[in-house]
């Protein structure tokens, strides 16, 4: 089996992806969708899809920096591509009440970085919920995967238009979709800290991920040229956030 997963026909995946929202929107009685804007690949290629999709005036974008943390060069981006787009946004800054909630609390790093992914995700099911919108997920199938997304909370959303493409393939996707080079060649950080960086936190680059990955799903991890350092590193990322993709697990007394 072929392991070369980039040349795809990405004229078709954008109708598919465009279909794939405008038909959840429409199957679920939704008046549109909101999104997180971060300035990232993923949501300004989710955003420049839904807008195929749906047109300006069914998204809504919410910008949710946090201070000390967001570069302003993320901030521009999603200002700049909303514009561009000519959506309805809003900036909304939560890092007062973050500091309130964790002045008492203990404190930890990953849990703060956590809480606010938890704190945009409800920010976005509150607008949702007032305007009867679908919340549409940014992660891609590389995050989802390795469990590089916070349980109930960039991980919580309605639909994942993205969660069928490696990082490697969405970064093409949003060439091809005209994004800058800005946005495409940023590095990918869920900001939980202040110069935080996905890959430097991994230890591998997303193409390095997404090739081991793909060879994993092939059962052929043995045809995998990579060290088995860095396939074990991807493999137990993969199997030690199993939790984040399966149900609840429910109790049922008999």
């Amino acid at each position: 089996m072929s392991h070369d997963f980039l040349p795809l026909n990405y004229e078709k995946i954008v109708h598919q992806i465009t279909k794939f929202i405008s038909e959840q929107v429409k199957s679920r009685k939704k008046n549109g969708v909101v999104i997180g804007l971060s300035g990232g690949l993923d949501s300004s290629v989710c955003l420049v899809l839904a807008s195929k999709a749906l047109g300006k005036n069914r998204i809504f974008g919410l910008i949710m920096p946090e201070k000390g943390q967001t570069p302003q060069k993320d901030i521009d981006n999603a200002h700049d591509l909303a514009h561009k787009l000519r959506i309805k946004y809003k900036e909304i800054h939560f890092e007062r009440a973050k500091k309130i909630l964790l002045s008492n609390l203990p404190n930890d790093k990953l849990s703060g970085g956590n809480l606010s992914a938890r704190f945009r995700m409800a920010l976005l099911y509150h607008y949702a919920g007032k305007s009867n919108l679908l919340v549409l997920g940014t992660s891609d199938k590389s995050e989802l995967m390795i469990g590089y997304f916070t349980k109930f909370g960039d991980g919580g959303a309605d639909i994942l238009p993205l969660g069928g493409l490696y990082k490697s393939q969405v970064k093409i996707l949003g060439k091809k979709l005209g994004l800058s080079e800005q946005i495409i060649n940023q590095p990918s950080s869920p900001r939980f800290w202040k110069g935080h960086v996905a890959e430097k936190e991994l230890g591998l680059t997303y193409y390095e991920i997404d090739t081991i990955l793909r060879y994993y799903l092939d059962n052929d991890l043995a045809s995998c040229n990579l060290s088995k350092k860095k396939k074990k590193l991807v493999t137990d990322m993969v199997r030690k956030s199993r939790h984040k993709r399966e149900l609840i697990p429910v109790c049922n007394p008999p």
